[in-house]
C-alpha cells in the first residue's frame, strides 16, 4: 500500500479564533508588495498564454504588479485590490477563460489553516498553488480550489483550509501542503458575474507570519509569538504538569524495541542530564528495519485530555539523535491503526535541533481505506504527542538513542498544573550522600529505581510502605554518577547521586 501523505487541515471557527491570525496584507501601505516577505508581490495575469482573449483594465502600476485601488477599500479603509474592466472573451483556449490576481508567498504559509478576506463583485475560485505546480508539473493545473458566489455587496470569506479541493477525474491528485504553497490566486473564470473583482484584509489563521531573515516564512522558519513551556524536563521528573496531573512521559515499541525499560512495565522513560539541563531520552533502539512491511516502531509519548493544546498554533521541540516524525492522536480518529495524523520526517541530527510542527495530516491511504476516519486537524483535538522511529526512515536517518527537549506549545496552555503540584506534597525525596531520604504521607507502592549513566538499570525494586519516614542507603554501591528514580502512584521524582 502507498503511504502517501494526505493534506486534510481545518479550523473551525472556534478554533479560528484561537489561534494567532496573521495579516497577509490590509493595502494600507498602498503598494502592491504583501507583508508575507519583502518580495512576495501582487499582480494579475489572463488567459493569453492560452490563445485566449479575456482582459482587464488596470493593467499595472510603476512596480509592475497589479493596482492597489481605493475604490477597493472595505469598511472605510484607504485602500484594497482588485481588477477592474473584466471581460471573458473565448478565444482559441479550449478551456473557460480566466483573469487572476495573485500573489506570490516565496517562504509558504506554514501553519495556515484558514484564509479569510473580504470580498466584493464577481464570483470567483480561490485557489493555492504549490511550488513545482506554476507549469502544472504537480496537478496538471488541477490545483487545489473552493469557489465563492459573486456579491454586490462587502462579503466576508472564511474557508478552512481542508476545504480547498480538486475537482474530481481529471488531472493528479496531490496532497496539500500550506508550508508550499508559492502562490494565491483568486480567479473569475467563464461568465463573470461582475467587470470587477474586489478584495481587502486578507488573513490567514495559523500563519505567524516571516521575519527580517526569512520574511516569507515558511518551513525555514519557527512562527513566531509567545510560547508555553509543556516540558523542559529540568524538574527531573516524567510528569508535564503543563498538561495536567495526568500526564505522563513514557515510551512505547511496537516490533521496535530500547534498552531504557525501566521496570517490569516497560514502559517508563528516563530522564537524563546534559549539564545544567535535562532531557528526556529513548536509549538503544533496535528492530527498526526501513522499509520493512510489518511497521515496526518505538517512540515517545505524552497523553493529555483533549483541548488542551486549543491554543496552541504549532509545537516547538529541541531534538538529537535519531531521525524520527511526529504523530498526533486526534479525536475521532481510530488509534493505533496507522491513520493517525503525522508531520514530515526529521533527519538525524549529531547536535540538538530546534523543530517546530504547525500541522499534520494523515497517510493517503485512508481515505481509500477509512474514508470515515479522515479528521480535520487541529490542535484543539490533539490528545496524545508521540515521537516515532519507524520503518518508514532512511538507514541514514535511523538511530540507536533519541533525545528530545524543551517541548513547548506556541501560544498559550491553560493553567492546569495546581492540582498536580497537590499531589506532590503527599511524597517527598531527597538525596543525602548516599542515602535516600523518603516521607511518605500516604501508605501505598514505592518504586525506587537506579540507573547508571549509560541509561542501564542496576537497581529496581518496589515495596508497600507505610505513613512516615524512611532511609534507604546506596553505600554498597561501586563508586560512579547514578541516576535515582522514585515513584509513587502518578508522582515520580528524579535525582543525580554521586557515590564515592
Amino acid at each position: 500500500m502507498d503511504k502517501k501523505i494526505l493534506f486534510t487541515v481545518c479550523a473551525t471557527a472556534a478554533m479560528a479564533s484561537a489561534q494567532s491570525t496573521a495579516n497577509i496584507d490590509d493595502f494600507e501601505d498602498g503598494n502592491g508588495l504583501a507583508k508575507t516577505g519583502k518580495n512576495d508581490a501582487w499582480y494579475a495575469y489572463n488567459d493569453k498564454n492560452d490563445q485566449g482573449a479575456s482582459t482587464y483594465s488596470n493593467v499595472e502600476d510603476q512596480y509592475g504588479l497589479v493596482v492597489v485601488l481605493e475604490e477597493a477599500a472595505a469598511d472605510g479603509s484607504k485602500y484594497g485590490a482588485g481588477l477592474t474592466g473584466i471581460k471573458l472573451v473565448q478565444g482559441d483556449n479550449p478551456y473557460d477563460p480566466y483573469v487572476v490576481l495573485g500573489l506570490n508567498v516565496a517562504g509558504g504559509l506554514s501553519g495556515c489553516t484558514t484564509i479569510s478576506y473580504k470580498y466584493k463583485g464577481a464570483g470567483h475560485n480561490l485557489k493555492a498553488v504549490m511550488d513545482g505546480d506554476e507549469t502544472g508539473a504537480l496537478t496538471e493545473y488541477n490545483r487545489h480550489s473552493k469557489a465563492l458566489a459573486g456579491s454586490t455587496a462587502w462579503k466576508t470569506a472564511s474557508v478552512p483550509v481542508s476545504q480547498l479541493a480538486q475537482d474530481k477525474g481529471w488531472g493528479t491528485t496531490v496532497a496539500l501542503k500550506m508550508a508550499d504553497v508559492v502562490q494565491l490566486a483568486w480567479e473569475v473564470k467563464g461568465e463573470a458575474t461582475s467587470d470587477y473583482l474586489y478584495i481587502d484584509d486578507v488573513n490567514c489563521a495559523g500563519y505567524a507570519g516571516g521575519s527580517s531573515s526569512n520574511p516569507g516564512g515558511g518551513t525555514t522558519n519557527p512562527p513566531a509569538g509567545t510560547t508555553a513551556t509543556i516540558d523542559d524536563f529540568d524538574d527531573g521528573n516524567t510528569t508535564a504538569e503543563s498538561l495536567g496531573k495526568k500526564a505522563y512521559w513514557y515510551l512505547y515499541s511496537a516490533g521496535g524495541s530500547f534498552t531504557n525499560t525501566q521496570g517490569t512495565d516497560k514502559s517508563w522513560d528516563m530522564i537524563a542530564t546534559d549539564g545544567t539541563n535535562s532531557y528526556a531520552a529513548m536509549t538503544g533502539i533496535s528492530g527498526i528495519t526501513p522499509g520493512d512491511t510489518t511497521y515496526p516502531s518505538v517512540g515517545m509519548e505524552i497523553a493529555f485530555d483533549e483541548g488542551i493544546l486549543a491554543n496552541c498554533t504549532a509545537v516547538r521541540y529541541d531534538y538529537k539523535g535519531s531521525g524520527h516524525h511526529l504523530r498526533a492522536s486526534v479525536a475521532g480518529v481510530k488509534a493505533n491503526a496507522g491513520y493517525e495524523h503525522v508531520a514530515p520526517d526529521q533527519n538525524a541530527a549529531s547536535a540538538w535541533k530546534t523543530v517546530t510542527v504547525s500541522t499534520m495530516s494523515q497517510p493517503e491511504w485512508v481515505a481509500e481505506v477509512a474514508p470515515g476516519s479522515i479528521k480535520a486537524f487541529s490542535w484543539a483535538a490533539v490528545s496524545k504527542l508521540t515521537w516515532v522511529v519507524d520503518e518508514k526512515l532512511s538507514a541514514a536517518n535511523l538511530g540507536t538513542e533519541l533525545a528530545i527537549d524543551n517541548v513547548k506549545c506556541v501560544g498559550t496552555l491553560p493553567s492546569v498544573g495546581i492540582a498536580a503540584a497537590k499531589v506532590a506534597k503527599a511524597f517527598n525525596a531527597s538525596l543525602q550522600g548516599n542515602a535516600l531520604h523518603m516521607t511518605i504521607a500516604k501508605a501505598g507502592i514505592v518504586k525506587v529505581q537506579v540507573f547508571d549513566m549509560m541509561g542501564h538499570a542496576v537497581e529496581n525494586h518496589s515495596e508497600k510502605m507505610a505513613v512516615g519516614s524512611f532511609v534507604h542507603s546506596f553505600a554498597a554501591m561501586p563508586s560512579g554518577s547514578y541516576v535515582v528514580r522514585v515513584q509513587q502512584g502518578s508522582v515520580v521524582k528524579t535525582m543525580k547521586m554521586q557515590v564515592k
